[in-house]
Order: structure tokens, then C-alpha cells, then sequence
């Protein structure tokens, strides 16, 4: 449609030749503890090196039976999962629950000092800051990637 012969058209509504506002500049946090990219995230220590679905291997954890029904087991239990998967760099599957209980001495004739170990890390898990954190801290990880015969041979020949 064509515009009217009484209507005047100023210069603000012209069509603009340049966009406005123009692009954002360069952005910098002022803050003090904010990331300004990958790099800056912390990793390790408290912050952990989370595997690909942690949640994935919870529900497997949940859906497990365990030998044991203790919440404090369960902690141990998914602490080891959930680190030997994110160790191996996949997301938890059944196995991984299969070598935290073969960690814990379940599956076979576990030595007197897995047994000891295992009560140890369940009674240190009501004080661990995360789930299961002094088992992960004690277990080597070369036994952390075996396979559940490979760490029971071990357990019992170490």
C-alpha cells in the first residue's frame, strides 16, 4: 500500500541503514571465582571428574539387588561405580556394580582385610563428602578398571 499524501514521514521512522543496537561488545566477569571458559573450571579434588550420566548409573544402582541394604553400603557402592566408569570414560553399566562388590569382597571368599576394609569405608561414608568418597581415595586404580575375577584373584593373592 502506498502512503497517503497527508501523512509526513520523519527521519526516525525512515528505514535504518545501520542495525541498532549494534553487535555486543567483548564481555568479562568482574567477579572473582567465574569461569571464563573451559579452562577456567576447576577439576579434581572436591570438584571430582565426573563420567558421561552419572544419574544412568544411579538408577542401575537402584534397580540392583545388593547384598547389603545399608545407605551407607550404597554410598561405597555407587562412590566405586561411578568412578570406574567415568575411569574407563563411558557411562556406568551393571558391571561397573559388579566390580564395586567384588571391590567390597562380595562374590567370592574374600580375606579377612577386604572384609575389614569394607566396614571401614561404609562406616566412613556417613562422613564422606561425597558418596563413597574414602573408598574411591583408597582403591588403586589399576584394580578399579579389572574385571570382577581379575579383582578377586588379586584380593586374594595380594
Amino acid at each position: 500500500m502506498a502512503q497517503q499524501p497527508n501523512v509526513e514521514i520523519t527521519a526516525a521512522e525512515k528505514p535504518r541503514t545501520k542495525l541498532e543496537p549494534g553487535p555486543a561488545v567483548h564481555w568479562r566477569s568482574t567477579k572473582p571465582g567465574m569461569p571464563e571458559g573451559p579452562d577456567g573450571v576447576s577439576g579434581g579434588g572436591y570438584y571430582g571428574t565426573t563420567g558421561p550420566d552419572p544419574g544412568w548409573g544411579l538408577r542401575l544402582l537402584n534397580q540392583a539387588v545388593l547384598p547389603d541394604d545399608d545407605v551407607h553400603f550404597r554410598e561405597v557402592i555407587a562412590g566405586l561405580t561411578l568412578t570406574r566408569a567415568a575411569a574407563l570414560g563411558r557411562a556406568p553399566v551393571r558391571g561397573d556394580i559388579e566390580v564395586a562388590l567384588a571391590l567390597c569382597g562380595y562374590g567370592f571368599e574374600a580375606p579377612q582385610e577386604v572384609v575389614e576394609r569394607r566396614k571401614h569405608w561404609v562406616d566412613a561414608a556417613a562422613h564422606d563428602s561425597r558418596p563413597g568418597a574414602t573408598a574411591v581415595a583408597e582403591v588403586d586404580r589399576a584394580l578399579l578398571v579389572m574385571k570382577p575375577e581379575q579383582i578377586a584373584y588379586a584380593l586374594r593373592h595380594s
